[in-house]
C-alpha cells in the first residue's frame, strides 16, 4: 500500500511539474541611453546638459487551459524598482485583469489615441522648466494623456474587439486610510477603407474630490503618412484645470527612418488671470533604426512657457537616444 501512495505521489509531482512546464514564459527587456542639451532664458541655468539612462524589464507567463480560458502573470522592473504587477483572465467574453504597482494604468488609459510623432520615440521634452528653474507642475504637461492611476491597484475589464470597436471600465481605492476611489473606462474605433487606416479613442477617469481627466484622440495613416491630433482636460483640483491639445505628423522615409513633427499646446485656468498658464512646445524629431532592436533618435523641442500671459522662460530642449530592446 505504501509503494501505491509512493508512486501516487510521485506521478501527481511529475503531473504538476509538467502543468507549469506547460506555460509560456517570455522575458523582455530594453535599456535607454539619453543625451540632453537644454538652452534658456533660465538666467540660472541658460544653458544645461545630462547624460543618464532607463532600463526596464518585463517577465511574463502565460497558459491556456482546454476549455479555452488564458491566464496570465507579468512583472514588470523599471530602473530596479519595484515596477507593475499585471494578472489576468481572458476568454471570448473579454479580459479581466488585476494591476498594481507605481505604473498601475486605469482601464481608460488603454484607449487613448495620441497625435503621432510629439513624444515617446521621437523625443520627451524633459528638462523644460520655469525662469527660476523648476519643473513644470500644475497640470503644464506636453503629454496630452494625462490619464493616470497610480494606486495600490485596480481591476478592469476589456471587452473582445467588435468589428473594430473595443471598450473597457476599471475601478480602484486610492488608499486605505481614506474613501477615494476611482473610476475610468475608455472606448476605441479602428478601422480602414482602401488604403487608408484610422483609430479614434476616447477615455475618462474619475476620482472624484475635483480630481479627473478625459481624452479624445485620433489618427489616421496612409501608405507612408501618419496624422493625428488628441485633446485633453484634467483637473487636479477646484481651482487647477489644464487643457492640452496637441498635433502631429510621421513620415515612413522608409522602412529603417521615419521624421516626425507636432505642436503641442497646454494652457492651466488657476484662479486667476496673473496666474494663468501657457506652454507651447514646437516638436521635430528623427527616429533610425540600425538594426533589428537597436534605434537611434534626435528630437528638438522649441518651447515657450508664459505666466499671466507674459513669457516667463523660453528656449530649446535637444535630446539624442540610442535604444536597445531584448
Amino acid at each position: 500500500m505504501r509503494k501505491v501512495l509512493l508512486a501516487t505521489t510521485a506521478l501527481a509531482t511529475v503531473a504538476g511539474v509538467a502543468s507549469v512546464a506547460s506555460a509560456d514564459v517570455s522575458i523582455s527587456g530594453s535599456v535607454q541611453w539619453q543625451y540632453t542639451s537644454i538652452s534658456d532664458d533660465n538666467t540660472t541655468r541658460s544653458s544645461d546638459s545630462d547624460l543618464n539612462s532607463d532600463n526596464d524589464i518585463t517577465i511574463s507567463f502565460s497558459t491556456t487551459t482546454d476549455s479555452g480560458i488564458t491566464m496570465s502573470l507579468s512583472q514588470n522592473l523599471s530602473d530596479g524598482g519595484a515596477g507593475t504587477r499585471t494578472s489576468s483572465i481572458s476568454a471570448d467574453w473579454g479580459t479581466v485583469e488585476f494591476t498594481e504597482g507605481s505604473d498601475s494604468a486605469s482601464a481608460g488609459s488603454s484607449y487613448d489615441v495620441t497625435a503621432p510623432g510629439t513624444s515617446g520615440g521621437y523625443g520627451d521634452a524633459a528638462g523644460i522648466t520655469d525662469a527660476a528653474g523648476a519643473a513644470l507642475t500644475n497640470g503644464m504637461s506636453i503629454n496630452e494623456a494625462v490619464l493616470t492611476d497610480a494606486e495600490n491597484g485596480a481591476v478592469n475589464y476589456h471587452s473582445p474587439p467588435i468589428n473594430g470597436l473595443s471598450f473597457g471600465i476599471g475601478t480602484s481605492h486610492q488608499t486605505r486610510s481614506d474613501a477615494d476611489s476611482s473610476t475610468s473606462y475608455g472606448i476605441k474605433y479602428s478601422g480602414a477603407a482602401g488604403d487608408i487606416s484610422y483609430n479614434v479613442g476616447y477615455a475618462a477617469y474619475d476620482r472624484g474630490s475635483n480630481v479627473e481627466s478625459s481624452h479624445v484622440g485620433f489618427d489616421i495613416s496612409m501608405g507612408d503618412i501618419t496624422v493625428g491630433m488628441g485633446s485633453a482636460n484634467s483637473k487636479a483640483s477646484a481651482t487647477d484645470d489644464a487643457d492640452v491639445v496637441s498635433y502631429g505628423i510621421v513620415y515612413a522615409v522608409n522602412d529603417s527612418l521615419s521624421l516626425s513633427a507636432g505642436l503641442n499646446k497646454s494652457d492651466n485656468d488657476m484662479s486667476s488671470a496673473a496666474t494663468k498658464k501657457e506652454l507651447e512646445v514646437t516638436s521635430i524629431g528623427a527616429v533610425y533604426t540600425i538594426a533589428p532592436g537597436l534605434t537611434a533618435s534626435l528630437a528638438s523641442h522649441s518651447f515657450d512657457y508664459k505666466v499671466g500671459g507674459t513669457t516667463n522662460n523660453d528656449g530649446t530642449v535637444t535630446q539624442a537616444e540610442i535604444k536597445m530592446s531584448f
